[in-house]
């Protein structure tokens, strides 16, 4: 999907201080918006936790089956 196409939402976040301000320098020294680079964090992050979530999910049923919950 292009920029062109890319289609956007607005939403309003609540971040401690600390970490926009962190945000807004690597920004700067990124020459980047703050919006670009929160958006490629979250995509890293999301494919990161995807790797694991098998990994979650099998850990959930060794739970579940040690409990007598489910064969």
């Amino acid at each position: 999907m292009t920029v062109e196409e890319t289609e956007y939402h607005q939403t309003t976040l609540r971040f401690p201080a600390d970490l926009i301000a962190r945000l807004k320098s690597q920004a700067i020294l990124e020459r980047r918006s703050m919006t670009a680079l929160i958006a490629d964090l979250c995509d890293v992050g999301l494919q990161a936790r995807a790797k694991t979530n098998e990994g979650r999910l099998e850990e959930f049923r060794k739970l579940i089956r040690a409990a007598g919950s489910v064969a």
